[in-house]
């Protein structure tokens, strides 16, 4: 456990899920946090813990094949959509989770890598307020493959951008980012940037010398976004 923030460990329905709490819930806002491939809710407990340090509520899901919910050679990437894609089909269940406890506050979905990838898919939802994508991707056109193909189409940020031109969404990717190449989010990013209005805050950068990591500096960007949001 971390200063000034509380855990719980609960269940939204069957999925084990972590919240990281304030020491006192000042902010208007929640966020459901999406870890990456190969890592855990374990893994990602220090970057809830920097939000809910700000006065953020922070829920973080476990996804399927991993953590308490299974294992896989993470080697191999091929069901890395098969993950993304039953993400968008529990969010209901998340979103139950959150509600019952915050049935107020805006709800911001983030995440890394595939959890940014969730994060960018879930921004189609009317619930969500916004999103923060560190290292993700914005155009599916990666996922759409073999088996998955059908699946992530109809999820695609890229097809659902009317549902996204009034939210806040924040896109921090690595220059030298070797496994999500940073040029799928920014194809989406070009054809946001043409419908987007209101007051919501549009961010997207690409951070020079960083490679597939989060840095100190990203998670300050988040925290500016959020106070913009």
């Amino acid at each position: 456990m971390y200063l000034h923030v509380k855990e719980e460990a609960s269940f939204a329905g069957a999925i084990p899920v972590l919240w990281v709490l304030p020491e006192a819930e000042a902010k208007d806002k929640v966020i459901i946090y999406y870890h990456g491939w190969g890592s855990d809710i374990e893994s990602s407990r220090f970057r809830a813990s920097i939000w809910a340090a700000a006065d953020y509520p922070v829920l973080v899901v476990e996804e399927a094949l991993h953590g308490a919910r299974g294992s896989w050679d993470y080697e191999d990437i091929q069901k890395l959509p098969e993950v993304v894609i039953e993400n968008m089909k529990e969010f209901d269940a998340i979103l139950a989770c959150v509600r019952g406890r915050f049935p107020e506050k805006k709800i911001v979905v983030a995440g890394h890598s595939m959890g940014a990838m969730t994060t960018m898919g879930l921004l189609a939802r009317d619930e969500v307020a916004g999103g923060i994508a560190l290292n993700g991707l914005g155009d599916w056109a990666p996922l759409a493959i073999g088996p998955y193909k059908e699946g992530a189409q109809a999820y695609d940020p890229m097809n659902h951008i009317e549902k996204h031109e009034d939210k806040g969404i924040c896109m921090l990717n690595g220059e030298l980012d070797d496994v999500v190449n940073p040029a799928y989010q920014k194809n989406y990013y070009e054809k946001i940037k043409k419908q987007h209005r209101g007051d919501a805050p549009l961010v997207f950068e690409i951070i020079e010398g960083t490679s597939h990591v989060v840095t100190t500096n990203m998670m300050a960007m988040t925290l500016d976004f959020l106070e913009q949001m």
